[in-house]
């Protein structure tokens, strides 16, 4: 049997027999926690131990009692036992076990158990072993501290700070709290939030988080029960139960991680957490109960308050290369695809405007937008809209198109360009930049997008560049690059060169290609290359295309200076050339080989009248001398 003298009284014991009654009363739930609302109708294990304690504890359940009656069922009588220890407790008598019942019962002492004698501090009192007496504790987890009496702090931390914002659909962490243990083990029974609105009908579940991110508490699908009404409109109490142990002088900290409903009609708030509370039990069996006043704020952006949300669809093109004509306007040639969302509510895209970027074939500045489109428009679904003029800036306005709520819409930008009669737009880029929330082309609020009744929707600011579209109007495309580097080749143990493997795919558009079959890189040549070094030279001595020879190929000797592979309009071929570098003058060091352009004619006479040089920073070795 545990003794106990006290040293600090706050009421007094008259006599032994008022003790047993004391200590009596306090046999309580502690050791059976519970965790679920019990009201009229409920049944279960949980019912059975609230009726047990009541009846223990002095709370009368007649029928049960009598014996007319077994325990599980929450009727009326354990209703009127309920609302008896409620109004003991100064708890609003409405019969129904929530959230602060619940809390009172699992601080209330240890579990009934018929046929035992409990031992306990009586609450009102701070208690201490009598010198020479074992003490057992008696709290929940692993208390490496019987005997000794403490306490928990708690205390606000300066991250996650003011001003979260929080979606409706997000989860995010709002508030940190640090626990610090004193003289004692504390084993943390629960952690009560005040929040300053009907938090439940924001949120689906509101979890604690420890220092490691693992989840020690959750409360989820948050109702109406789950949360004691302290002040009407202001305060709402939210009791989470924990069984966490903060070790005796250890430092903790607990971050609370919200989760909010997917689908609220609510408007947007700025939701504060006003109040924390922890309840926690020391090696004495004592609660202790500590607060924390300090208010952490988070911003959440509810359904009658929309959102424009803006970002490059996954369907945009990639940097690639664009053929054009030299004699017709090329049409739909598409620059970017950008997703528009109304978040919130549903809207109407009224305007919108992209910058237009070019650059020319050396990366310098390329020509005016103006020059290269004759038209640039948007395509949503059924609906295109032409830009009210083709410049640096490009506007578009008068439009409407339809944007559901919370559903992303694509809007495909497609260029028409102008005829490159005299290849002035060869290795020319583009791509598009929307214009951010402003004014931009004489238009504000840029994109804007209006609600039903007429209101423009904020815009969620941000930059979203497309990529590059390269054109070329020489009806060629180069792909598949690869360099290959062999194993060096040694002599007197010396390396002296290496095998060397070229190979890329020529693609024809409109017109046939021929290339000439020559290997030696000179000028005339099929291939123009560069030497960093000046000092390595190539000899490539055998080439093969895929498919092979075809209807059209003239000579393809190596040594050929008039032969040539045909690509016939529409189709592609893989060209393989096999050789070797070789170090001229003996320096040592890195030689670094580099295939500059392809080049090609569009008829048979005129071999080296075009070139392609797009992208061919591949197409090179680097070996080491």
């Amino acid at each position: 049997m545990l003794n106990y003298k006290n040293i600090r009284m706050k009421k007094f014991l008259i006599a032994s027999t008022i003790a047993a009654v004391a200590f009596a009363s306090v046999a309580g739930a502690q050791g059976y926690a519970f965790s679920t609302n019990l009201t009229v109708g409920s049944t279960g294990p949980d019912v059975v131990a609230l009726q047990t304690w009541l009846i223990a504890n002095g709370f009368s359940i007649p029928s049960i009692a009598s014996g007319a009656a077994a325990k599980g069922y929450f009727g009326a009588q354990t209703k009127a036992a309920v609302q008896k220890y409620q109004a003991a407790k100064g708890i609003p008598s409405t019969g129904f076990v929530g959230p602060l019942t619940r809390g009172a019962l699992n601080a209330g002492g240890t579990a009934y158990v018929p046929g035992t004698t409990v031992a306990t501090c009586p609450l009102g009192f701070v208690c201490t072993p009598v010198a020479g007496t074992t003490p057992t504790p008696t709290t929940p987890g692993s208390i490496n501290t019987p005997g000794l009496a403490g306490s928990l702090a708690i205390s606000l931390q300066s991250t996650p700070s003011n001003g979260t914002s929080v979606d409706k659909g997000q989860t995010a962490d709002v508030v940190r709290y640090k626990l610090q243990a004193g003289d004692s083990d504390m084993a943390v029974q629960s952690i009560a939030l005040d929040f300053n609105n009907r938090f439940w009908l924001y949120a689906s579940s509101v979890s604690l988080k420890d220092e490691s991110g693992n989840v020690i508490a959750t409360k989820s699908n948050l109702s109406q029960n789950d949360f004691t009404e302290i002040t009407v409109g202001t305060q709402y109490r939210l009791r989470i139960p924990v069984s966490y142990v903060v070790a005796r002088g250890a430092t903790h900290y607990v971050t609370v991680t919200v989760s909010m409903l997917p689908v609220t009609d609510r408007s947007s708030a700025t939701v504060s957490v006003t109040r924390a509370e922890v309840r926690s039990v020391d090696g004495t069996g004592v609660t202790d109960t500590q607060i924390d006043t300090n208010t952490r704020s988070f911003s959440f952006t509810g359904s009658n308050n929309g959102q424009v949300v803006i970002t490059v669809d996954a369907a945009s093109p990639l940097q690639r290369l664009v053929q054009i004509s030299t004699s017709a306007e090329t049409n739909d040639v598409v620059l970017g695809v950008i997703d528009v969302k109304s978040q919130n509510k549903s809207g109407t895209l009224r305007s919108v405007s992209f910058t237009v970027r070019t650059t020319g074939a050396s990366g310098g500045g390329g020509p005016a937008a103006s020059t290269i489109f004759t038209d640039v428009k948007i395509k949503a679904g059924n609906l295109t809209y032409s830009a009210d003029s083709v410049a640096s800036t490009t506007v578009f306005t008068n439009m409407q198109i339809p944007l559901a709520a919370d559903q992303y819409v694509p809007l495909t930008i497609l260029a028409k360009v102008a005829k490159d009669t005299s290849n002035v737009f060869d290795g020319v880029s583009a791509s598009t930049t929307l214009v951010a929330a402003g004014t931009a082309g004489g238009t504000t609020n840029i994109p804007s997008v209006e609600d039903a009744t007429f209101n423009t929707i904020a815009v969620n600011s941000g930059t979203f560049v497309t990529s590059d579209a390269t054109f070329s109007a020489s009806s060629a495309v180069l792909s598949n690059l690869t360099a290959t580097l062999g194993a060096p080749i040694v002599s007197n143990n010396t390396t002296v060169g290496y095998p060397v493997s070229f190979s890329f795919t020529v693609t024809a558009g409109d017109n046939t290609l021929f290339i000439p079959s020559g290997l030696q890189v000179t000028a005339a040549s099929a291939l123009v290359a560069t030497s960093s070094s000046g000092s390595a030279t190539t000899t490539l001595t055998d080439i093969t295309a895929n498919p092979g020879t075809i209807a059209g190929d003239t000579s393809t000797s190596t040594t050929s200076t008039n032969g040539y592979f045909v690509v016939p309009a529409g189709s592609s071929r893989q060209f393989t050339l096999n050789g070797s570098i070789n170090n001229t003058n003996g320096t040592s060091g890195l030689k670094t080989f580099q295939i500059t352009a392809v080049r090609y004619g569009t008829v048979s006479t005129s071999l080296v009248a075009n070139s392609i040089n797009y992208n061919l920073t591949p197409l090179k070795v680097t070996p080491t001398f």
